[in-house]
């Protein structure tokens, strides 16, 4: 043990980057480095659980199982020194354990040194060449640093490690990223055989059915969207986000009619505050659609679960802007909004047009910005003073990967303005690092005056990306 390892650490004025640090603890997991949850402390029974992870360390120096532990508590509360000593200490007595390696990489991404992150990653991947937790953790490095081909090829590496109890889960993975990467035959030709074996597990042709369906709205078949939505729900009946994105499919969709069923049988079956929430914004979705006159009904029970909650607020001011009679209810709202931090949304003067807004909205959400950008496109046509729809068009751009018309758009905007947009000055940054000028966004990061978290993030990632184009590792 090195002297002094496990002294009491000052808190220093360090600036941090605050970045995720999920995978890396799932990875830990794996490899028996499990992370234990913090309880609540107990008034009269408080434990100094740094204090008994550095007791367990002494007596075991070789407990990878402890180190994690300490790590994670050291980075919540940002310990910049006694990360670095436990790391230190992790490596000095385990040095030939790929996982002290990966404790390392973790460290380095927290301080966004992506570079040693990376190194560390290699290593932990050339002692363990055959173990899939380095190969996960460099496709999430990859994945966050829009290194998209390096990031595929690790998932494409890591779905052959995978034994075949695991094959499934890393199918789906790698079917998902290329799906996210605007690769859907691909992600298709490998979630079809997964939904027609019945062997595979339920909860995964699950989510093979759900890929499926964002495939199918991107490509405009939405009663395809709505049949393999239902198919993942009837394989997933607790998964929650499956009756939001049907709540969305409501508007995003033209024959949404099939989707009440759906809702029907959520407010029947399940008790999950979210799930039954989705459903009944669902039906009153629906209601508003066909102008059924339940609408209300649907709304008061909305009403009883979430008040105030953002998505109520904004649609019903929306549907009562459209109805002289509705002025009084439509003002109320307003300045409820107003006070709020949503702020007041645009208000189309049909419902033909509201309708298309929404269905921009939440096509957007759901991962269909082609769609979104035909709709924003159409409205801009009959509703010209709505201000809300280019920044909308900008990040259905920027979602459907429509480089060079997103970064005009911003760049026109950007000229525009009087004052520097983060978002916009952001996105843009982000198209360039992923179309390779990753030299250019260094040279303009590092002119910004007054540096944030952000900034400070695209900065390391930039740096990342000229160091790997400069030295070109070995990926494989």
């Amino acid at each position: 043990m090195s002297p002094g390892f496990g002294a009491q650490s000052p808190e220093f004025g360090v600036r941090r980057f605050v970045l995720p640090m999920g995978l890396c603890v799932l990875l830990l997991c794996a490899t028996a480095c499990t992370l234990t949850p913090e309880g609540p402390d107990e008034p009269g029974n408080i434990v100094d659980q740094k204090q008994e992870l550095v007791g367990r360390i002494n007596d075991s120096p070789t407990d990878l199982e402890a180190h994690a532990d300490l790590l994670r508590l050291q980075i919540r509360d940002g310990d910049l020194e006694g990360a670095e000593a436990t790391v230190s200490h992790a490596l000095k007595h385990n040095g030939a354990d790929f996982r002290a390696h990966m404790l390392a990489a973790q460290y380095h991404r927290w301080q966004a040194d992506l570079i040693s992150a990376e190194r560390s990653l290699f290593t932990a991947r050339d002692l363990a060449p055959n173990r899939l937790e380095p190969r996960v953790a460099l496709s999430g490095l990859y994945h966050q640093c829009y290194l998209e081909e390096a990031e595929l090829e690790q998932r494409r590496i890591a779905l052959e490690l995978a034994e075949p109890a695991l094959r499934e889960e890393f199918t789906l993975d790698l079917a998902y990223a290329l799906s996210q990467l605007g690769r859907d035959e691909q992600a298709e030709a490998l979630a079809r055989p997964m939904i027609a074996d019945q062997q595979a597990r339920a909860d995964n042709r699950g989510k093979a059915h759900s890929l499926l369906a964002e495939i199918a709205l991107r490509k405009g078949d939405g009663a395809t969207a709505i049949a393999q939505l239902a198919a993942a729900i009837k394989l997933r009946p607790k998964e929650a986000g499956l009756i939001q994105f049907a709540a969305r499919l409501v508007t995003a969709v033209e024959e949404p009619a099939a989707l009440s069923t759906v809702f029907d049988d959520t407010l029947a079956t399940q008790d999950v505050l979210e799930a039954r929430w989705a459903a009944l914004f669902g039906k009153w979705m629906l209601s508003v659609r066909a102008g059924d006159g339940a609408a209300a009904k649907w709304l008061e029970r909305l009403e009883a679960i979430a008040p105030g909650h953002p998505d109520i607020l904004t649609r019903q001011y929306q549907v009562a802007k459209l109805d002289p009679r509705s002025d009084r209810e439509a003002e109320v709202l307003r300045k409820q909004l107003e006070e709020s931090d949503f702020g007041v949304p645009d208000s189309p003067t049909t419902l033909p047009a509201l309708l298309m807004l929404w269905r921009a909205e939440d096509a957007l959400r759901i991962g269909a910005p082609d769609t979104a950008l035909e709709q924003l496109a159409q409205l801009e046509a009959r509703e010209t003073g709505l201000p809300g729809l280019r920044v909308l068009r900008t990040i259905a751009l920027f979602k459907a990967r429509e480089d060079e018309r997103c970064l005009g758009a911003i760049d026109a905007w950007l000229a525009e303005s009087k004052e520097p947009d983060q978002l916009l000055q952001g996105m843009r940054w982000w198209i360039m690092l992923r179309t390779g000028r990753g030299k250019e966004v260094l040279v303009e990061v590092e002119g910004e005056t007054q540096p944030t978290n952000a900034t400070m993030w695209i900065q390391a990632v930039a740096r990342f990306h000229v160091y790997r184009g400069t030295s070109r590792p070995k990926d494989g």
